[in-house]
């Protein structure tokens, strides 16, 4: 794991030590999750991403483990890696479960210092991972690792809506201290080495129906009421794209 950086060693020693705690069991899962609601942007993200048999799929951030089964479900052959120990040991035993592991390669290793290969992969998938990461870092060795025309796809929370961010200020105990969610207007000089890059929000008004899930039984109304407010939220971004900056999560797909 060693960067030979010491402030970015130190940030990937608390992240890791986070991970640990978090997929060994820790209380580190903030109310609304019990509604999954971001399942919906996955959705979206796995939708996107085809038939991946006779490709090489590059995982951000293994975590639980059961995006890298998805991904290896869809014929991938998947290299997937994570900082924390325990990630990577619940992907494996997910993976052993599924009888899945053979077709996956699982290491611990930081985004910033990647071990494959110059122009390895077909694709690279990731779900709330890179805002963990120093970006300038992380994306030049995703630069390295994506085979011309290779396809990053990542969804990651966005830095902009100011009731999100007092919430993330009063709820510190659910995040790292080193992260820091994505802002729209800096994408295109983070991400100038490659070749275009689109993105895609969520969660403008259906943040009422994550709200809701506070309130006694709202997990129970959030299915029916995310689904109308998502709806919405597809027409008036339609619309006014620039209210997507105002979103709870951005879907990045970003091409080499």
């Amino acid at each position: 794991m060693s960067s030979q950086d010491p402030l970015l060693e130190a940030r990937l020693q608390r992240e890791a030590q986070f991970h640990d705690s978090k997929y060994g069991g820790g209380d580190l899962y903030p109310r609304h999750y019990a509604a999954r609601p971001t399942q919906y942007v996955y959705t979206q993200m796995r939708d996107c991403l085809g038939d991946l048999h006779g490709k090489r799929v590059l995982e951000y951030g293994c975590g639980e483990g059961w995006i890298t089964r998805d991904l290896a479900r869809m014929g991938g052959k998947v290299c997937a890696f994570d900082i924390s120990p325990q990630a990577v040991e619940n992907t494996r035993r997910v993976l052993a479960a599924d009888d899945l592991l053979d077709r996956c390669s699982i290491e611990v290793m930081p985004a910033e210092s990647l071990v494959y290969e110059r122009e390895s992969f077909d694709v690279a998938v990731g779900f709330a991972i890179i805002h963990h990461l120093d970006l300038v870092k992380a994306l030049a060795e995703l630069h390295r690792v994506l085979k011309p025309g290779g396809v990053g796809y990542f969804a990651e929370p966005l830095a902009s809506n100011p009731l999100i961010q007092l919430y993330r200020r009063m709820t510190p105990q659910f995040r790292t201290a080193d992260e820091q969610p994505l802002v729209l207007s800096q994408l295109p000089s983070l991400l100038s080495s490659f070749r275009s890059f689109e993105h895609r929000e969520f969660y403008l008004t259906a943040l009422a129906a994550v709200a809701i899930t506070y309130a006694p039984g709202g997990s129970r109304l959030f299915p029916a009421l995310s689904a109308p407010l998502h709806r919405l939220d597809q027409v008036l971004l339609r619309a006014i794209p620039r209210l997507g900056a105002w979103g709870w999560y951005t879907l990045l797909r970003i091409t080499r």
